[in-house]
């Protein structure tokens, strides 16, 4: 038996726009796969830690740890508790709909910049790689499909690695292009949360690059 009382204001609790991280430690609990996993799910909406095993399909009691540190980090904040049979019930939501990395966290005239590097490098490549192998699991995701061959476009895996060979002009009006081209489809938050569009994951990276490419042959 529930001896949970309606809230007043079910509109009120909203994440704040944006959450910036300062500090190594944040990064660290944030930088986890199966975190990651949780604060998007109360971003989505406002759950319990049952709620959120369901989600996952895990038990509730590997949970526990993970949201306990979210919460002490203020990356996802308790917005509404109930009595079920007696127990304290919590319903968490993320602080916010966008976390961004302060770039000072980076600088690598430190070992703490550089140790901040490899933990945001470590954390984004294992969720995107979790991801890939979740939705393959769940027949969203077909890595056998070529997109080009028209038989599963909305449904196969572009990923792809170059090295690009530009002057400072091209280089210039590619980081103009993508960055239009991936603001053009980003839904604003309030737009994202409502819309029934299916979900796609989009990893972007561009960057100077140190690699040597082998000589052309004469």
């Amino acid at each position: 038996m529930s001896d949970a009382k309606p809230d007043p204001n079910p509109g009120s609790h909203k994440p704040d726009p944006e959450f910036t991280i300062n500090d190594l430690e944040t990064l660290k609990v944030l930088a986890d796969p199966l975190r990651i996993q949780i604060v998007e799910l109360c971003t989505q909406s406002a759950r319990t830690v049952k709620q959120v095993a369901a989600v996952l399909n895990m038990p509730p009691t590997k949970l526990y740890y993970h949201i306990k540190l979210l919460e002490e980090r203020a990356l996802i904040r308790v917005v509404d508790t109930r009595i079920v049979s007696g127990i304290v019930e919590k319903q968490y939501q993320a602080a916010a709909l966008n976390y961004r990395v302060n770039r000072e966290l980076f600088k690598l005239t430190s070992q703490a910049g550089k140790e901040g590097l490899n933990v945001m490098l470590t954390g984004l490549f294992d969720d995107i790689r979790e991801d890939i192998q979740t939705s393959v699991e769940a027949g969203v995701l077909d890595v056998s499909a070529d997109g080009d061959d028209g038989k599963a476009p909305g449904h196969s895996l572009l990923l792809a690695r170059h090295t690009l060979h530009l002057n400072p002009d091209d280089a210039e009006e590619f980081y103009r292009r993508l960055k239009g081209l991936v603001r053009e489809y980003v839904r604003d938050e309030h737009d994202a949360l409502g819309h029934e569009g299916a979900p796609y994951g989009l990893l972007v990276a561009l960057y100077p690059s140190t690699a040597k490419t082998s000589e052309p042959k004469p």
